[in-house]
């Protein structure tokens, strides 16, 4: 079974920390993140922040959810992405983390026992603004990431296999799109294109 939410269904989404506005636009929702958010633990600079903002689904079978976006970043770590959560010490994320002065960051976040590890390749600023796609496929505990870039049709890139360590098969996973903004600028908007989950 498959399920679209973005456009239709959004209603169905659970918001984990609001952000400054959504609102839909057309067939996309269009989301402001705000200041000083974002998703981390621990590891190398020490502190721990779990405000960013995700819309989510509940789930507690193998899945594949994808996501595609738009967005305009305006300050260091503007980033947007998918998320994946099983409990606050135990969650993984994979996005494009903007940087001004390029290149941007295109990886992941893996966080168990409460320690996060970041993942990244360098992204062409100059490719920023366009459509952005992002896939996680769940299978037995284990998830594979990958992203797509609108540039030359692009098939689907593989940029981390990952372990959730409390990930026990069945237990309720919190599976949705997020975006958040670390620096003091205002945040900034994305617009979701789509999102969808499908059960496999």
């Amino acid at each position: 079974m498959k399920t679209s939410y973005v456009p239709t269904h959004i209603e169905q989404l659970t918001i984990m920390n609001e952000p400054k506005y959504h609102e839909r636009k057309d067939d996309s929702l269009i989301v402001h993140s705000k200041e000083e958010t974002d998703f981390w633990l621990k590891t190398h600079y020490g502190f721990e922040v779990m405000n960013g903002h995700v819309f989510y689904e509940e789930v507690s079978a193998d899945f594949q959810a994808e996501v595609s976006l738009r967005m305009n970043p305006k300050a260091t770590y503007d980033q947007a992405g998918l998320f994946v959560m099983i409990s606050k010490e135990c969650w993984l994320k994979t996005s494009l983390e903007y940087i001004p002065e390029g290149p941007s960051h295109l990886g992941a976040v893996v966080t168990n026992s409460g320690y996060s590890d970041w993942s990244t390749q360098d992204f062409q600023n100059e490719l920023v603004n366009q459509n952005l796609s992002f896939r996680i496929i769940r299978k037995n505990g284990d998830y594979s990431i990958y992203v797509k870039t609108e540039q030359q049709n692009q098939e689907w890139e593989q940029i981390r296999i990952a372990h959730l360590m409390e990930d026990q098969g069945n237990n309720p996973i919190r599976v949705g799109f997020y975006t958040c903004s670390p620096s003091k600028n205002g945040g900034f908007e994305t617009e979701f294109l789509n999102f969808t989950i499908q059960y496999i």
